[in-house]
């Protein structure tokens, strides 16, 4: 008895090896649409480019499914139960499900992706999860992690030893994206639940707001060559 499934990519499938995950228990594909979700969100390496994607993957679900040795396993597609009788194989790409094979029944649809994510997201090391409020304005602003940070952690932590703030948006404060550019900055005029509204060279925009765990904040600021960069409190200025 169980709930279960495989998860492979399409090149895996097709030649009957290569790596692939099996999973005992949460293999619906609200579950599985979840854990890949999550990796996605985590800017995880891509499974079908770099075997550390799996590892990841399988980190990931490991820590949802607890210590019981039988409910996550990692194989040669020819070695595992594709055929199993529940919810046949995912085939995945880019941390999507891309193909079905095996599946003929209906699909579950028990839990709510967001709140699935947040529970994934719980059940994570505590060093390692991103928070109720980053997955929220990553789902909310359609980013990733690496799209606001490389090593968050790491900069972070540069920053506090520089005493620079790693702190908040502060309401009617200015900050740089170009610290060789005097005239390029912002006045954050207003903060929503998921967005900054802030002044720029006399035009009010609304700038992404992204909440890390320990009450620090970041968005992407757009400049006038099409380029994305970040900024932080850190960057505040006296303009």
């Amino acid at each position: 008895m169980g709930n279960r499934a495989v998860i492979t990519t399409e090149e895996n499938f097709a030649k009957g090896s290569g790596l692939g995950v099996y999973v005992h228990w949460n293999g619906g594909r609200d579950s599985i649409s979840g854990f890949l979700e999550y990796c996605r969100l985590r800017s995880y390496r891509r499974p079908e480019n770099d075997d550390y994607g799996w590892a990841r993957l399988c980190q990931v679900i490991a820590n949802f499914m607890g210590a019981d040795g039988t409910s996550v396993g990692i194989d040669d597609v020819s070695r595992l139960d594709m055929d199993n009788g529940d919810n046949g194989v995912y085939l995945i790409r880019d941390w999507r499900i891309v193909g079905r094979e095996f599946f003929h029944s209906k699909e579950q649809n028990c839990y709510d992706l967001v709140d699935f994510i947040h529970e994934l997201d719980r059940l994570q090391p505590e060093g390692q999860q991103l928070g109720r409020d980053m997955i929220d304005c990553l789902l909310y602003h359609g980013k990733v992690i690496l799209d606001i940070s490389w090593n968050y952690a790491y900069e972070i932590g540069k920053r506090a030893e520089a005493g620079k703030d790693v702190g908040g948006f502060g309401i009617g404060k200015y900050y740089t994206y170009n610290e060789r550019d005097p005239d390029a900055y912002f006045r954050v005029v207003d903060k929503t639940t998921m967005e900054l509204v802030a002044e720029i060279g006399g035009e009010v925009r609304n700038l992404p707001r992204f909440k890390w765990r320990d009450g620090s904040e970041s968005t992407i600021m757009v400049t006038g060559n099409g380029r994305e960069v970040c900024v932080d409190p850190s960057k505040e200025v006296i303009a």
